[in-house]
């Protein structure tokens, strides 16, 4: 019992002369005021017929509030009008879908907020074409801007 006393002091003693490391803190640059887009994903994630692919669109504090987001959808597949839209929490939120051939247009009554993280999962997403990577761009318009601001392009790889 004595020799573990003296192991445990011994240790402690040591570990508290050893200097320690300090690091400072970097600064993250803003990388933008706009939405961005943050993560996607598809359902099931092979090579089915239908999936649900979904993305994460991130409204910075500092943006402007969302009023519309058009997405448009890769040659090769099918959108169905069959969207769920949610925040960070899961909360549902109130949009009119539209869905026009290779466009879908999503219109918010109530305009999203600064802060806010969107999910948007396309639900029912036929797929009669080939590719190893869907890409679907992104717009966005913002409050008291009349017009699409390019946002990005999500990505979902198929193996």
């Amino acid at each position: 019992m004595r020799k573990l006393i003296y192991a445990v002091a011994l240790t402690l003693t040591i570990a508290s002369l050893s200097s320690a490391a300090y690091g400072t803190g970097t600064t993250m640059m803003k990388t933008s005021r706009f939405p961005n887009i943050i993560g996607a994903v598809q359902f099931p994630q092979n090579k089915a017929k239908v999936v649900r692919d979904s993305f994460q669109l991130k409204i910075p504090q500092d943006s402007r509030a969302l009023s519309q987001m058009t997405i448009a959808v890769p040659q090769g597949l099918t959108v169905k009008n069959d969207i769920n839209l949610s925040d960070q929490s899961g909360k549902k939120i109130a949009a009119n879908i539209t869905v026009n051939g290779r466009t879908i247009t999503i219109a918010f009554p109530q305009q999203v907020a600064p802060g806010t993280e969107l999910n948007i999962d396309l639900n029912r997403v036929l797929i009669s074409g080939t590719s190893n990577a869907w890409l679907y761009p992104v717009s966005v318009r913002l409050v008291g801007l009349n017009a699409d601001i390019p946002v990005g392009v999500f990505r979902l790889r198929i193996y």
